[in-house]
């Protein structure tokens, strides 16, 4: 079995980790590095020293201001380390060229400070910037090297580590940067998936109960207009209005419980679409069986009471729907990943319950880890009795079990 996919949210936050150590990590590693290139150079005693101190500090400089703009803070700062970095480059390059030629432990923190410099740029223009600065410091280590400052090597090396270093650092920070935007996005979905489905509540409703409204505002007019003229007729407005007002209150409670005339195919491919805008991989059944209609609407609201319970409620990445026919009886089962830890029963599974309980069936739910199983059985109405001959003799009943086949929706 393939493992189950895991909540972005928690992917997003191991990302994060991931990208925060990777990055400021990168300080240490180029300190790893200057202390190999120096172990290997010919500086001695003061000029090493100094050496060492100038890489230790621009890099720990430079270091502290790709910290803060991970947390988004300080950029007169960031641009004051960058500046004291560049000093300390120059100082600690002088001091070596005093000795020789400038070898490449300077390369790896001119890579640093050119990804700082592009993170100063809005990140449409970081690419750009970040050309330019490893162009310019490339440039002038060809341009040193021919006047003999820099060793062949430490051009070499520059070319090599400068580009890469500066490279790896902004292209994590925006591997990230769009990580976490996509997760941003797929919670906007799930908002607007839901907002999509209370609009339609809403449109249904106004369908439903401005006519109704209307025809007994109509009415109580005329009753009222006739009590003194036509009172029996007056009367028989009256209970026209009394009749409406029931059927409004019908019509009322089906809306509020999702069980209006609507085909459980229907409310499969909803909630498939919903869990699709959502970004939840969504599993259903290629064609629902033929039923009654009061069994089509109470199966119908749970897959509908399922579905909105886990995108308000979860942080779900597949969800599976299955319909099984036992004999006489229809399940419908909705399970989803991404489940909170439960904190009570809820409104709408009450009423669920209630409702199936009144037409005969039962409706379950189990809580296993962070799966969420939602089950709700009903009988199918009895077809209609075929008397049997008078010489065929009983027949003992064996159950029949049907699975719908499913499809995936991604």
């Amino acid at each position: 079995m393939p493992p189950e996919p895991e909540p972005s949210a928690l992917n997003l936050r191991r990302l994060r980790t991931y990208t925060f150590f990777t990055v400021i990590g990168t300080g240490p590693a180029v300190l790893f590095m200057a202390v190999l290139f120096l172990a290997g150079s010919d500086l001695r005693g003061t000029d090493l020293a100094l050496v060492g101190g100038a890489v230790t500090i621009s890099v720990v400089l430079c270091t502290a201001a790709l910290a803060l703009h991970w947390h988004g803070q300080g950029p007169v700062r960031r641009k004051v380390f960058w500046a004291l970095s560049l000093v300390m480059m120059v100082i600690g390059a002088a001091a070596e060229a005093r000795s020789g030629a400038i070898e490449g432990v300077w390369a790896a923190p001119a890579g640093m400070l050119a990804a700082e410099f592009a993170l100063w740029f809005k990140p449409g223009k970081r690419a750009r910037a970040l050309l330019w600065a490893c162009a310019a410091a490339l440039g002038s280590v060809v341009v040193f090297a021919q006047l003999g400052w820099f060793s062949a090597g430490a051009v070499v090396v520059s070319v090599l580590m400068v580009p890469t270093v500066s490279t790896a650092i902004v292209c994590q920070l925006w591997h990230y940067q769009v990580a976490r935007e996509l997760e941003q996005a797929r919670g906007l979905a799930a908002d607007l998936a839901v907002a999509e489905e209370r609009l339609r509540f809403a449109g249904e409703l106004h369908d439903i109960q401005g006519g109704n409204l209307q025809a007994i505002t109509l009415k109580a007019q005329v009753a009222r207009r006739l009590v003194t003229v036509d009172p029996e007729r007056a009367e028989a407005e009256m209970r026209a209005v009394e009749e409406l007002a029931r059927a409004a209150l019908k019509d009322a409670r089906e809306v509020v419980g999702g069980y209006r005339k609507v085909a459980l195919a229907d409310e499969i491919d909803s909630a498939a679409r919903i869990l699709e805008s959502a970004g939840v991989q969504a599993t259903v059944p290629d064609a629902a069986p033929s039923l009654d209609e009061d069994t089509e609407k109470l199966l119908g609201l749970l897959v509908r009471e399922a579905t909105t319970n886990l995108i308000r409620h979860a942080e779900p990445t597949a969800a599976d729907v299955s319909i099984v026919e036992v004999d006489a009886q229809v399940t419908v089962t909705v399970t989803n990943n991404g489940a909170p830890s439960p904190v009570g029963r809820g409104n709408g599974l009450t009423m669920l319950r209630d409702r199936f309980t009144e037409a005969g069936g039962t409706v379950e739910h189990a809580h296993d880890g962070d799966r969420f199983t939602l089950k709700g059985t009903v009988p199918k109405a009895a077809p209609p009795q075929v008397p049997a001959p008078r010489a065929a003799r009983p027949r003992r009943a064996v159950p029949v079990r049907r699975i719908a086949p499913k499809r995936a929706r991604r």
